[in-house]
């Protein structure tokens, strides 16, 4: 009976000790730790607030759903990738120097931040306009390389749009960043795969293979 007692007056004291917006934090701090363990499917948010010591009802003031929940940590890894990569591209100063710095922030963005990676990237929220902020927060994250390429475009005279370009680039940093997530992960018995063997040789000196492959989508250096 005391222990049970104690055990409630500790609960009790833990709901106090959130402020609003700390509560919502903390919620998706623990969700990324949960889905980086479990996945998607297992994840609740009852289950949430019994690790948070807050009621069965508060993460829902929050989060009406767990869709709603996965869209609020895709919304904040698209602007933390849009800083990240605005950071990147400032700090040196030619033009295809730039745009590498901003192709390794990206590769960088997903090894450090898989889960929420996978929420901005995946399936799982499918319709981004179903969820408030979540478009303007993914265009947030392009803005500044759209910007920058738009300036090589112009400057180097590409016979091709920035739209094109930036397709390209995406596609193939995406497409490379997605499978070292993805299969590089899968364990050491499947190292004779060539596939595989292939990425580990180009992870081996990732920034100057990257590199090769911008030179060749964007000619000589400006």
């Amino acid at each position: 009976m005391t222990a049970h007692a104690g055990k409630g007056s500790a609960e009790k004291s833990a709901k106090t000790n959130y402020h609003h917006g700390e509560l919502r934090q903390h919620l998706m701090n623990l969700a990324l730790l949960h889905i980086a363990s479990q996945g998607t499917e297992k994840l609740s948010l009852r289950a949430l607030a019994r690790e948070a010591h807050v009621s069965p009802t508060a993460p829902f003031r929050h989060f009406p759903n767990k869709q709603a929940l996965f869209a609020a940590l895709a919304t904040e890894g698209f602007y933390q990738l849009g800083d990240q990569i605005r950071v990147a591209i400032q700090s040196t100063h030619t033009l295809d120097d730039r745009v590498l710095a901003g192709a390794m922030s990206y590769i960088q963005f997903a090894e450090e931040n898989p889960v929420a990676y996978q929420l901005m990237f995946g399936a799982i929220l499918g319709d981004f306009s179903e969820f408030e902020g979540l478009s303007a927060a993914a265009g947030y994250a392009y803005e500044s390389l759209d910007q920058l390429l738009l300036e090589v475009v112009e400057v180097k005279q590409l016979p091709i749009d920035e739209l094109v370009l930036g397709g390209l680039i995406w596609s193939t940093i995406h497409g490379f960043a997605s499978l070292r997530l993805n299969v590089l992960q899968e364990g050491e018995p499947q190292i004779e795969l060539r596939p595989r063997k292939a990425l580990m040789t180009m992870s081996a000196d990732l920034e100057s293979n990257i590199k090769s492959m911008l030179d060749g989508l964007l000619g000589q250096s400006a």
